[in-house]
């Protein structure tokens, strides 16, 4: 029997010498890795080269707005609008014409889409101007009549504390968007505004110019314009009063003084024309193919402050390239491949631009050129632009800081 309890007892100890202590820890360094993670922060100055400008990506002809300014010592922008008439008659129903004799009035539809609301006394000023106006019209070629033909005058902040937004005597409203920011005007224009001249088959052509206390700077929808007659027509001896349908504009536009800069060593961004900036990046293989990037940040010192009222401020966008074709590189717009910060008029602080996504784009797939394109979120939507200094200028030049795990040094069980 002792023999038995001795083997049984062996058996016993062998068994509970084979089960596995799972609540125990793994003894170090038998089975953990002897390094330890390591995140760099670091500043690459000289990384980024052959950076550049170009101008003109989007034209004022191309703008989806016109831009109306009088910031002096900046630019005087002022819009332009023609509506084409009915010709000497008009069509009363089947073959019925009517010969028009005069416009007994008209009325003037158009939205301001954005506008500065610490501006005090905003004034809308409606000028008439000739009937050629054309794409080819220049600043100069319509100073007189924005000097001598003033049609219209509107004080903005008057018309928005009216009873219901609506001026009883001169007839005009306006209608606030409260959702979008957005003011949407319809002006009368009496006879004398509003003449209908056989001459010009009726065409009519005006000019919008923009005052206020301090800077004053607009920005009209180009697609909200529109022109309706209020026509006496005689028919056979009866004057009949006719309101035909809103017409759209033949013709819009805007030109401003002076001319937008050319291109010269700094790197600008926005405008009118548009301008972009490309820039270069020598990314580091080392980060690139074998780290992990954590965060990273564009550094660019402004050479100006940009100019304009404090509604011209304006979103910059940096984006990746397709390809590197220089200007005429195709950007890449996916939300997931473009930074954006914003550009303060009058601000001079350095500017710092997350572009985390990009350098982490960059490491994903190392087939993709390492070039950065630098534009305005809305292209020729503004006058106002941000010029910055190049890599050319050492001590003020674009950097870019990166922090980043280097890879994981496994050790051995």
């Amino acid at each position: 029997m002792s023999g038995r309890r001795a083997a049984f007892l062996g058996a016993v100890l062998l068994v509970a010498a084979c089960v596995e202590q799972v609540s125990a820890p793994g003894h170090c360094p038998s089975f953990c890795p002897s390094g330890q993670i390591q995140i760099v922060d670091t500043v690459l100055t000289g990384v980024i080269s052959r950076d550049s400008s170009f101008q003109g990506y989007v034209t004022a002809s191309q703008s989806p707005v016109l831009l109306v300014a009088d910031l002096p010592g900046f630019v005087d922008g002022r819009g332009l609008v023609r509506f084409n008439g009915y010709g000497g008659n008009y069509l009363l129903g089947g073959s019925d014409t009517g010969h028009i004799v005069s416009a007994d009035s008209a009325r003037l539809a158009l939205t301001v889409t954005r506008r500065d609301t610490g501006a005090h006394n905003l004034t809308l000023k409606i000028f008439r101007l000739p009937a050629t106006i054309d794409s080819t019209t220049t600043f100069a070629s319509v100073t007189g009549p924005f000097t001598d033909s003033l049609v219209r005058t509107v004080n903005v902040d008057t018309l928005l504390a009216r009873t219901g937004r609506k001026d009883t005597i001169t007839g005009d409203s306006v209608v606030v968007d409260t959702v979008n920011h957005l003011l949407a005007f319809s002006l009368k224009f009496d006879t004398a505004a509003a003449r209908y001249l056989l001459a010009d088959s009726g065409t009519v052509a005006y000019g919008v110019r923009v005052s206020a206390d301090t800077l004053a700077s607009i920005a009209i929808t180009r697609a909200s314009f529109s022109w309706q007659w209020f026509l006496s027509v005689d028919s056979a001896g009866t004057t009949l009063h006719k309101k035909p349908n809103f017409k759209t504009p033949a013709f819009t536009g805007f030109v401003f003084n002076p001319p937008a800069p050319p291109p010269d060593s700094t790197l600008a961004v926005g405008g009118v024309p548009s301008a972009r900036s490309i820039l270069r990046v020598a990314f580091p293989r080392f980060i690139r193919d074998s780290s992990q990037v954590i965060r990273g940040t564009l550094i660019l010192i402004p050479a100006v402050a940009a100019h304009g009222a404090r509604s011209d401020s304006f979103p910059m966008e940096v984006h990746t390239v397709y390809a590197d074709f220089g200007t005429k590189s195709p950007i890449i717009v996916d939300a997931t491949r473009t930074d954006t910060t914003m550009i303060r008029i009058g601000a001079t602080d350095t500017l710092h631009v997350e572009v985390t996504n990009l350098l982490q784009y960059w490491a994903a797939d190392t087939t993709r050129p390492t070039t950065l394109v630098l534009r305005a979120q809305q292209e020729a939507q503004s006058y106002a632009f941000i010029r910055v200094y190049p890599s050319l200028a050492t001590a003020y030049r674009p950097t870019l800081r990166i922090t980043y795990v280097r890879p994981y040094p496994f050790g051995k069980p």
